[in-house]
C-alpha cells in the first residue's frame, strides 16, 4: 500500500539519518510490532549487520528500560545456536541493536516453502534450539517467543534469534519492566499460562513453543492454531496434545510422545528441561 510504503521510507530517511556515524543504512529487511529490521554496514568494522530499531510506538509505551535491557541480556548469550549482538544503545530517539547479518531464509519461510522437513532434519534442527534454550535458562533468561520466523540457520546450524522480548528470570521481576496483562509472544506458539497472562513464567514455557515448532516441522502445521484472527487463546485445558506419528507414520514413536509431553497443558507435566526434551528426542 502507497501509506505503508511512504511511512516506511520516511522512517528509513529518518534512522539512516540519526545513525549515519555508526552505521551505513541499506536498505528495510522486516518489520513488525515491536521493531523494524534493516541491513546496514557498521562503520567501525565494515561488516554486514542486521540493524534492529525500537518502534517509537513501542518506545513511548513500555520505555528504554526494557530495550536497554534487551541488549544486555542478548550480548551475555555466547553460544552457537544463538544469534549474539554486537552492539546497541541510543542516539537521538532511536533505540537500536546490531547482530549478525544472516541471509538465508528463516525456518517460518522454509516451512512455507517446504511445507515440512525430513525426520532427521526436524529432530536436528529441535535439538540445537533445545540446547540454545537450555544454555540461556540456565542463566535465568526465557525467550517467550519462540517460532519458526525466529530460527535462522548459519554454518553452525539452527540460530534462535530475538532474544529481544527475553526478560531475565532471576532479575527482571521488576515492574518498571512488566506491564500487567501485556502478552508477550505468538499466539500460535504460546504456552495456555503465557496466553493467560501469568505474570512469572518459567523455562515450561519455552519448552511448550519449541514442542509446537518441533511438531511442525514434523507434520507441516503448527498442532494449534487461532479460530479466528484476533484470537490469543488458541488451545483450551480439552484439546488433547495431537500426535505426529498418526499424521506422518516415519516419525519415531519416542519423537512423538516427547512432543506430546512438551505439550502438555500443565507446565508440572512437561519435560523438567530443554536438555531433558533433547534427549528424549534423541
Amino acid at each position: 500500500m502507497p501509506f505503508f510504503r511512504g511511512r516506511m521510507a520516511d522512517l528509513f530517511s529518518e534512522v539512516r539519518m540519526e545513525l549515519a556515524e555508526i552505521f551505513d543504512v541499506e536498505r528495510v529487511v522486516g518489520s513488525g510490532g515491536m521493531a523494524t529490521v534493516f541491513l546496514a554496514t557498521e562503520k567501525d568494522s565494515g561488516r554486514q549487520v542486521a540493524l534492529k530499531v525500537l518502534s517509537r510506538k513501542v518506545a513511548s509505551r513500555i520505555g528504554r528500560e526494557r530495550f536497554l535491557r534487551e541488549i544486555q541480556v542478548g550480548s551475555s548469550l555466547d553460544h552457537p545456536h544463538i544469534v549474539s549482538i554486537y552492539k546497541g544503545g541510543e542516539v537521538g530517539n532511536t533505540l537500536y541493536l546490531s547482530m549478525p547479518w544472516l541471509s538465508g531464509p528463516s525456518l517460518g519461510q522454509r516451512l512455507e516453502r517446504e511445507g515440512r522437513l525430513e525426520v532427521a532434519e526436524a529432530i536436528e534442527i529441535s535439538v540445537q534450539i533445545a540446547d540454545a534454550l537450555q544454555f540461556a535458562h540456565d542463566r535465568g533468561i526465557v525467550h517467550r517467543d519462540i517460532k519458526p520466523e525466529n530460527i535462522m540457520f548459519s554454518e553452525s546450524g539452527a540460530q534462535v534469534m530475538d532474544f529481544g522480548v527475553a526478560l531475565a528470570v532471576k532479575a527482571s521481576l521488576d515492574e518498571r519492566l512488566t506491564l500487567p496483562g501485556q502478552v508477550l509472544g505468538t499466539p500460535t506458539y504460546m504456552s495456555p499460562e503465557q496466553a493467560m497472562a501469568r505474570f512469572r513464567l518459567d523455562e515450561k514455557t519455552d519448552i511448550y513453543s519449541l514442542g509446537c515448532v518441533c511438531f511442525e516441522m514434523l507434520v507441516g502445521r503448527p498442532p494449534f492454531e487461532p479460530t479466528k484472527e484476533d484470537a490469543i487463546l488458541v488451545r483450551t485445558l480439552d484439546d488433547p496434545a495431537p500426535d505426529a506419528r498418526k499424521e506422518r507414520r516415519e516419525v519415531p514413536k519416542s519423537v512423538s510422545k516427547a512432543i506430546i509431553k512438551a505439550l502438555a497443558w500443565k507446565p508440572a507435566q512437561r519435560h523438567k528441561s530443554a536438555s531433558e526434551f533433547a534427549k528424549a528426542l534423541r
